[in-house]
Parts: C-alpha cells; sequence; structure tokens
C-alpha cells in the first residue's frame, strides 16, 4: 500500500517528467533521454516515465562502462528488449576515443596514469558524463543517496566546475518555462533578456538535468517497486546494497565486490601494471614510489580506508 506521502511524490515526479519532455521538445526538439543503470533508482525512473508520458516522448540510454557486473548486462539487455517491444528506443552507448579506439576503464587507467579514486573521478565523466552532449537528462539521483548529493534540486545546469552548476525547484522551472512561453511567443528559441539561465542555457542546447526523485527516500523507492510488482536487480537480493562499476572507489562494499568477481581484480591489477610501465615510459616518479612497486602494490594501496587515503593524494605531486 503506497503511503500518502509517496502518493504526493509520485505526483510530483510526474509533474517533473511532463515538464522535463516538453522543455526536451520545445528547446532541443528531440524526446527527454532516461539514463539507465540497471539499479533500482533507475528503475524506477523508466517506470515513472512509462506511466506519465507518450513513448515518443523520452528514450532509455545505458552507458557502457566495461566495469559493470555480468548479472547487470544481461538484466539491462533483458529490460531494453521487454522496453523495445513497447516502442520505447533504447540505446547501449560505448564510449569510442577520436581514433574509433574503445574507451574503457582499463585504457583510461592508463591513460590517466592514476587509479580513479573519490578525488580523481575521471571515469564517470569518460565513461558516463560526456555520453549525451547538448541533451536534456533525467537521472534516478536521489539526495538519499550521499552527503554530496544533497543540496541540489530537481532540475540543474550542468558546469565543468561546482561554481558553475545550478539548481532549481520544480516550481522555478514551471515559472519561467511558461514565462519564456509566453513573452517570445513566436519565437521560442531567441535570445531573450527575459530568460531565467536554466531557458538561456535549453535555448543553448547545453547540457541540462531533470533528477524527478531527487526527494525520495530509500524506502520509498522499495516500496514503490514493491507495490508495482517491478522486476529489479538480481543482485539485490545477493547482499548488493548497491549496483554499479565493479570496485567502484565510492562503494562501501569494493573488497566483497572483488571477492565475488575476482576475474574484475586480476583485470584492475594489470591494468595498474599497464599504468605503471606508461608513468615509467613519460618519466613521472612518485614521492612514495616505494608503495607503488607493481600493480599488486597499487591494487592493495587502492583498496584501502579511502578515509586515510584522502589525505595521502599528495603522492601524486609528481617530480619530473
Amino acid at each position: 500500500m503506497i503511503s500518502e506521502i509517496l502518493q504526493g511524490k509520485i505526483e510530483e515526479s510526474y509533474k517533473t517528467l511532463r515538464l522535463a519532455a516538453k522543455m526536451s521538445k520545445t528547446y532541443y526538439e528531440k524526446p527527454l533521454i532516461l539514463t539507465y543503470s540497471g539499479g533500482k533508482d533507475s528503475d524506477v525512473l523508466a517506470r515513472l516515465a512509462i506511466e506519465c508520458l507518450d513513448v515518443t516522448d523520452f528514450e532509455i540510454f545505458n552507458s557502457h562502462t566495461t566495469v559493470d557486473a555480468p548479472e547487470t548486462v544481461y538484466y539491462i539487455r533483458d529490460r531494453f528488449k521487454e522496453w523495445e517491444e513497447m516502442g520505447i528506443k533504447c540505446t547501449v552507448h560505448i564510449p569510442h576515443y577520436k581514433d574509433g579506439r574503445p574507451k574503457t576503464m582499463w585504457s583510461l587507467i592508463v591513460d590517466k596514469q592514476i587509479p580513479p579514486t573519490r578525488i580523481q573521478r575521471y571515469c564517470c565523466k569518460e565513461l558516463k558524463e560526456t555520453s549525451t552532449p547538448n541533451r536534456f537528462v533525467a537521472t534516478g539521483v536521489r539526495a538519499a543517496e550521499s552527503t554530496n548529493r544533497r543540496g541540489r534540486d530537481a532540475f540543474s545546469v550542468r558546469g565543468k566546475r561546482k561554481d558553475e552548476r545550478h539548481f532549481y525547484s520544480l516550481g522555478h522551472a514551471e515559472e519561467v518555462f511558461h514565462e519564456s512561453l509566453e513573452k517570445t511567443r513566436g519565437g521560442v528559441r531567441e535570445e531573450s533578456p527575459w530568460d531565467c539561465l536554466l531557458i538561456a542555457k535549453a535555448k543553448q542546447n547545453a547540457d541540462l538535468i531533470v533528477n524527478p526523485i531527487y526527494k525520495w527516500r530509500d524506502i520509498e523507492v522499495w516500496d514503490f517497486i514493491r507495490e508495482r510488482g517491478m522486476k529489479y536487480n538480481p543482485l539485490y537480493d545477493k547482499g548488493f546494497s548497491r549496483v554499479g562499476c565493479i570496485g567502484c572507489p565510492m562503494a562501501s562494499n569494493q573488497l566483497l565486490e572483488f571477492e565475488k568477481y575476482p576475474k574484475y581484480k586480476q583485470m584492475y591489477i594489470k591494468a595498474f601494471e599497464r599504468m605503471l610501465a606508461k608513468r615509467k615510459a613519460d618519466g613521472k616518479i612518485n614521492k612514495n614510489e616505494n608503495i607503488w612497486e607493481n600493480g599488486k602494490s597499487v591494487f592493495k594501496w587502492w583498496t584501502k580506508d579511502y578515509g586515510e587515503i584522502d589525505g595521502q593524494m599528495s603522492m601524486f605531486d609528481e617530480e619530473e
């Protein structure tokens, strides 16, 4: 049974999705993109869109990171087949370099010459965030997921730096969207002195983000899934509290993931070996060189408690 509070949040999510879909069609002349990772939040986002939008108003997009668990890859494949039969456009995107080579976690580690960490999160940017340029994108981001995700809102303008990111409530987005349509009338894509930054960026086809379930709590996500009788990633029934890249330094169960997927551990170690060889070839020396003797020692360092590691990032200050 859905609680009154959750029902209110569902209705607000519907309104948020409908507005974002209208803005996407108005300014981008393309459907709203729903990012999909195979996790519970992505499933709720997709279900809400199916319930309140026409299938031509949105498409579902997965960025293949090359480090998803096999169960997740198969689950995404099954969901996409089901949704495509409903008439929904579904895309699995594989990032590539400019020369056509596939971009993977293993190639990025060598290119960046450091492991991905909570500070150096290049993997998210390279494998996910740059996959949908110049589009309006919906995500399953929620404030309850982490302290870093609090302080945001339903709509946002993406920026390269934190001080370039701007957040807007559903009420504000509704108001400025309708004001823009009224004041510009026949030329909605033209620049206007009345435009809020959100609308100005939309007219420029900049990267905009909408977070329809931003205010939902974990228990509400699961209540919605159970009440609707929805499918969900089988990893949740195997003790996983989150579904994402295997070995993600942002996860609390990093070592447990490597116990379940030892092949990924070996792939990281091999990538770290190639990374060290590239650093040596480029003349880059660590101040704490003894910590990184080989791929296994890098892996051991990398899987330590990052509460301690964050204070040791000076080892990346390189001496030529």
